[in-house]
């Protein structure tokens, strides 16, 4: 491991970082008060002090990037990164301890959308700006944009890249992985700025506009009201966000193919097929059980007359399976009132995301698709022994290596997810938050059930149990094997 040379890119890093902070600086400059402009100004120079001291004394002899030094850049950056992106919230005093603050940077910046503040609305609008922007960073990756920016990088560059976005798909739509990268925040810079008018003229004010595009192209989920969507009480707002952050679920790498005239390839895509089903799927049954079970819905004691309907239960179910299943978390209802079912089941989308090369969590549609494909092969062959089988998606042949991989990922995930919960358990938090927590924070979805319910927040979670969480959405955010890999000695030796 090269280690002058992981500190040395980080620096570049920090200084990247340290320019991005300049911008909520000058909305503080705008809006805010002296206590937050002040947190902006000393988190730009503590970032800008540390670049330029890691980029200046720390020249390493040899330049050349391995999955080593890569792996230990990605995850290193998210943790200070982090660092640096709670300042501003511990500084200016809106939380009152680092550990909040941290909890805050790291749920933005993996884009999970777990807060731990009461009040959002009472915040200052240049917090609620760099919350909104740290989810956007986030959403396709800072270390992509380095990628892009930095094509000097060479093959270093690819090592990057596979670590922030270690997906299935490998295709790549240039050659370079630099082009490749910046045609990605292209389509992703593009997107968000087709959201920002929709919202706009949807009775949002500008503010609010462009801090919701920000988290919903990001699949983030975090909100400049107290109730999320649910505030704004519009159905065209709902749709909107609906259709954006189904779009942001989808592999970004289609949306290239669609504008080149591709179109056979993006129809012949099965990841793209099954994940517009399952969705489908979803919402019907969602839809289903909100409308026949509509009269146990109490709030507050008081009947709730929205899902008499079926056209009132569709609109609510539909905007929660799309929200949950690509990890945005934004909320229109309190689902923690729905029936078991529903509340066990949109559990369970956490756990499958949205498809690979998409700004959303969980473990991918493409994995649950070769795990139930294996699975099927497996029974077949208990019929037929001989017979040779080979597991396919989008019609092509996956190797053996990416199918043991995927089961190996699956394994260790539900085993995290176990041990996990079974930590917060030990400090006391409710069964049913823990397990709902866990399973929000490793697929950054946000909200849970019980005392995290999509009407609550992460505040009256004990410390011990919110570093825990922190640790869950970098393991969910990087997909585990480039957090975990860091902590084994094997990637430290010559």
């Amino acid at each position: 491991m090269n280690i002058l040379l992981v500190l040395h890119t980080l620096g570049n890093l920090f200084l990247l970082l340290s320019g991005i902070l300049l911008i909520p600086f000058g909305v503080s400059l705008f809006y805010g008060t002296r206590e937050e402009i002040w947190a902006f100004v000393f988190s730009f120079i503590a970032s800008g002090v540390t670049g330029l001291a890691f980029k200046f004394f720390l020249k390493p002899k040899k330049e050349d990037i391995t999955i080593r030094e890569g792996l230990a850049i990605v995850a290193f950056w998210w943790m200070f990164c982090a660092l640096f992106g709670a300042l501003p919230y511990w500084l200016s005093g809106t939380c009152d301890t680092f550990c909040d603050s941290y909890f805050e940077s790291m749920s933005g910046l993996t884009t999970t959308g777990a807060s731990i503040f009461n009040d959002i609305e009472a915040l200052p609008n240049g917090i609620l700006f760099w919350r909104s922007m740290t989810q956007w960073l986030g959403g396709m990756g800072i270390v992509v944009f380095f990628v892009a920016i930095l094509p000097t990088i060479g093959v270093g560059g690819h090592k990057l890249f596979s670590a922030e976005a270690p997906d299935l798909t490998t295709d790549k739509i240039k050659p370079r992985i630099a082009q490749t990268a910046k045609i990605l925040w292209v389509i992703y810079l593009s997107l968000t700025a087709i959201l920002i008018p929709l919202l706009w003229f949807g009775g949002m004010e500008f503010f609010d506009a462009i801090c919701h595009a920000f988290t919903t192209i990001s699949t983030g989920g975090f909100s400049t009201k107290n109730q999320s969507i649910a505030a704004f009480d519009s159905l065209f707002i709902e749709i909107v966000i609906m259709v954006f952050v189904f779009i942001a679920g989808c592999n970004f790498i289609l949306y290239y193919q669609l504008v080149t005239g591709k179109f056979k390839k993006v129809l012949a895509n099965s990841e793209i097929r099954f994940f517009v089903s399952l969705m489908l799927c979803a919402i019907c049954l969602v839809t289903l059980a909100l409308f026949f079970f509509d009269s146990d819905f109490y709030n507050g004691g008081v009947k709730d007359h929205r899902y008499d309907t079926f056209g009132g239960s569709l609109r609510y179910a539909a905007f929660q399976t799309v929200s949950i299943m690509t990890s945005a978390g934004y909320c229109n209802a309190d689902f923690d009132l729905w029936p078991d079912f529903c509340r066990v089941f949109l559990v369970l989308l956490m756990f499958i995301g949205g498809c690979a090369g998409s700004t959303a969590g969980g473990m991918k549609v493409a994995r649950i698709m070769l795990l139930c494909k294996s699975g099927v092969r497996e029974l077949f062959h208990v019929l037929r022994p001989r017979a040779i089988m080979h597991v396919k998606l989008s019609g092509r042949p996956v190797s053996e290596d990416i199918i043991t991989n995927t089961l190996g990922f699956i394994v260790i995930n539900l085993g995290l997810f176990g041990v996990f919960s079974l930590i917060l358990t030990i400090f006391g938090t409710e069964l049913i938050t823990s397990f709902s927590a866990i399973a929000s924070m490793m697929s950054n979805v946000g909200p849970a059930l019980a005392d995290a319910g999509a009407t609550k927040n992460y505040s009256g979670i004990a410390y011990p149990c919110k570093w825990v969480l922190i640790f869950a959405m970098l393991v969910g955010r990087l997909e585990i094997y480039t957090v975990i890999l860091i902590f084994l000695p094997l990637t430290w030796k010559k």
